[in-house]
């Protein structure tokens, strides 16, 4: 497991919005995740795969996918320089062909729970993720209130599995301290960044320092 990361997320449908967003976390951060919903998966739609490419970002790009048959996507995240795809297992055809693809492509590969998807959904692939994403809210819309159902799924994954563990919705500073407690160390936080007046202060405080 890897130091605490703050991993700000970017869910819109607006390529412009999220031009600007990329722009605002710019040199701040080591990573950024960007939100993948195609319509099937949750009513909600953002910028496609390829809108990716205008983002201009020096950060590693996480690409969270929560779209139906999520390995079609693959070889688009890898034309856009994607370092890390997370996909939600839920509209997933096969778990292991995702993940067999995507480190062909040389990409970093996790698998993304829903927030009342079990761990053991994925048990078998865990010696094979660099990642699980964990969503603390149902996936597909930013804004909504942290769950305390994701501590025992980390609690869980933490016991016997080495690759970062990521959560995913409705963070702040005291929810993210909470999970850091329990085993996670990567945190995908979105309306709390997007809403700071000094967004560069607020990562500060939710790194804890």
């Amino acid at each position: 497991m890897t130091d605490l990361q703050i991993i700000p997320a970017i869910l819109t449908g607006d390529v412009v919005v999220a031009k600007q967003q990329a722009q605002l976390i710019e040199g701040l951060v080591a990573r950024v995740q960007i939100d993948i919903i195609d319509g099937v998966f949750a009513k909600n739609k953002t910028i496609r795969v390829e809108d990716i490419d205008r983002l201009a970002t020096s950060a590693i790009i996480d690409a969270h996918l929560m779209v139906k048959n999520p390995a079609s996507f693959l070889n688009r995240c890898d034309g856009v320089g994607v370092g890390r795809v997370y996909a939600q297992v839920e509209m997933m055809k096969s778990q292991a062909e995702f993940v067999d693809q995507a480190s062909s492509l040389g990409m970093g590969v996790g698998l993304a729970l829903d927030l009342y998807t079990p761990v053991s959904a994925i048990t078998d692939m865990l010696p094979h993720l660099d990642g699980v994403l964990l969503m603390s809210v149902q996936a597909g819309f930013q804004g909504q209130s942290f769950s305390e159902l994701v501590f025992k799924k980390i609690h869980e994954l933490r016991d016997g599995f080495f690759g970062d563990i990521c959560v995913d919705g409705g963070l702040d500073t005291g929810a993210i301290a909470l999970c850091r407690d329990e085993g996670a160390n990567h945190f995908g936080v979105g309306s709390a960044i997007w809403k700071a007046k000094d967004i560069k202060e607020k990562l500060k405080e939710l790194r804890g320092n």
